[in-house]
């Protein structure tokens, strides 16, 4: 099944249980921003470059007793300079049931949504369709406990590049615990599997069966409230490998799909003070570390194959803003940050800035 195909689908079954579901209340937001990167695409040497984005969402909200009923349309596009030909063009269209528990604030929901994303030109070969299925699950044990659970299935295809089409199923557990010390404490845990369904990937990857990669990770959380103007939260996380990322290794070729997260493991941590004004700026600044591990990946190296291991660092600060156009709430946003990378390969050695700027509107 094509991209196209299986985002449609998805699409008009969205639309049929819009109808079905009878929703009345329409609203939504629009986001306008602007921002810089000195490595776009994460790799060292290469040019820097501004860019603009733009993001509409539209939702009708259908009431049914207990029962909440919601239609969405997403448009994200962005535009990038520099002749990067980065920017890129994406549709989605979703619809969502939820139900209350009458007897605590708990809920039950599940969705479906269909998206295509399209790319520029030089990029165009990555353009992909998907659709995605999830639910999610809430309750409170106890007043002071929340437990939530998140499953999602996405099935993503690619038109030109057919080997990189998955399947990905993923199960997110978290648990919250509040104190009265404006303390919150919290473990989270997700286990997710990305499956390469089609024959092209054993093909182009030389496996026996289709190939797939699969991950652990855990994270631990804490937040403080200091007072009415300053909190303080922190968390760390490890990453496990459970089937190495696929990849080729042939004469003087040295192959994968398209690198995410999966592709690593590692520990990564964040410790940020959060500030509120004066003039009612929340305003934000922390650190960020990881230490990623490719495993037995080979990437190409002065025309040689060599293992790979970064060291992240960031630096950031953030501030925000919540203002009224009109009668409507609207949020603007400022946040800059500085990434150093030191990689065992030359190739993925960073040392640069970001920034991005925005306005969010709501209707």
């Amino acid at each position: 099944m094509t991209a196209g195909r299986c985002a449609g689908l998805v699409i008009l079954g969205t639309v049929l249980a819009a109808f079905a579901a009878g929703a009345a209340e329409i609203g939504g937001a629009f986001t306008v921003g602007a921002g810089y990167l000195d490595n776009p695409l994460g790799i060292a040497g290469e040019s820097s470059a501004a860019y603009a984005s733009q993001r509409l969402r539209l939702n009708t909200i259908g009431h049914h007793g207990r029962d909440d009923f919601r239609l969405g349309y997403e448009l994200e596009a962005s535009q990038f300079g520099n002749d990067t030909e980065l920017g890129s063009l994406r549709h989605a269209l979703g619809w969502e049931w939820w139900r209350r528990d009458d007897d605590s604030p708990g809920s039950f929901g599940l969705g479906i949504q269909g998206a295509v994303r399209r790319y520029r030109e030089a990029y165009s070969y990555y353009d992909y369709g998907e659709g995605n299925f999830y639910t999610v699950w809430r309750t409170f044990p106890a007043s002071s406990l929340l437990l939530k659970a998140v499953g999602t299935f996405r099935l993503r295809s690619y038109d030109d590049l057919p080997e990189e089409s998955y399947l990905e199923p993923r199960l997110d557990v978290q648990l919250k615990r509040f104190f009265a010390s404006r303390t919150t404490v919290g473990l989270e845990t997700s286990l997710g599997l990305k499956h390469f369904y089609d024959s092209a990937a054993s093909r182009v990857w030389e496996t026996p069966h289709l190939p797939s990669t699969s991950q652990l990770a855990a994270r631990l959380n804490l937040s403080q409230g200091v007072s009415d103007r300053v909190g303080m939260r922190a968390w760390v996380e490890q990453r496990f490998s459970l089937e190495g990322f696929p990849h080729y290794v042939g004469e003087d070729v040295y192959d994968s799909p398209l690198l995410d997260f999966y592709a690593h493991e590692g520990t990564d941590a964040l410790a940020a003070v959060k500030w509120l004004s004066p003039l009612l700026f929340w305003v934000e600044g922390g650190f960020a570390w990881g230490d990623h591990d490719y495993g037995d990946m080979l990437f190409a190296d002065d025309g040689a194959g060599a293992l790979r291991q970064d060291m992240v660092r960031d630096w950031f600060v953030s501030c925000e803003r919540s203002l009224k156009i009109g009668a409507k709430p609207a949020k603007f946003r400022v946040q800059a940050g500085w990434r150093n990378q030191d990689s065992t390969l030359g190739a993925y050695n960073l040392d640069g800035g970001w920034f991005n700027t925005s306005l969010t509107c709501s209707f």
